[in-house]
């Protein structure tokens, strides 16, 4: 174990994102980093989600694409047109880990593993302590190209 305390400059998920014609999911794996730059990572996925990846069901918050057309037929080639988005799976990995404040808090978060793995490094933090910390997503370029496929 080390001495010093792990003091924390911010967390965030290394995301992996699969996209088919009709369902997406993604496996994120969490980390924190230090205020001097040195970063430790829980070393499996810790959490995941999944969902429709066409349509309005692919939003997983609300739609944030384009302006919709006024006229009823066209608002719903849009919408059925829709595809995921990199919002859509950050909305759904922020919802996991209990950082959306207008979405259901989950009865179990997904911090368990960053909570143990800080604490091996003499860093005890609380999940409501993560939550309100700066958050960064990070994308590999191959998730990235799976969500800007169309």
């Amino acid at each position: 174990m080390i001495d010093v305390a792990f003091e924390l400059d911010h967390v965030g998920a290394v995301v992996s994102v699969a996209v088919t014609n009709k369902q997406w999911s993604a496996d994120a794996t969490l980390f924190a980093v230090s205020a001097d730059g040195v970063r430790i990572e829980v070393p499996h996925a810790s959490m995941g989600a999944a969902g429709p990846s066409r349509g309005i069901a692919a939003t997983t918050k609300r739609y944030q694409g384009p302006p919709l057309p006024e006229e009823t037929d066209a608002r719903q080639r849009v919408m059925d047109a829709y595809r995921v988005q990199r919002y859509d799976v950050e909305d759904a990995m922020n919802g996991m880990l209990g950082r959306d404040p207008e979405m259901h808090r989950p009865p179990r978060l997904s911090w368990n593993h960053l909570i143990e793995l800080l604490a091996e490094h003499g860093t005890v933090v609380s999940e409501e302590q993560l939550i309100a910390m700066p958050f960064r997503f990070e994308f590999s370029a191959q998730a990235l190209a799976a969500l800007e496929q169309k």
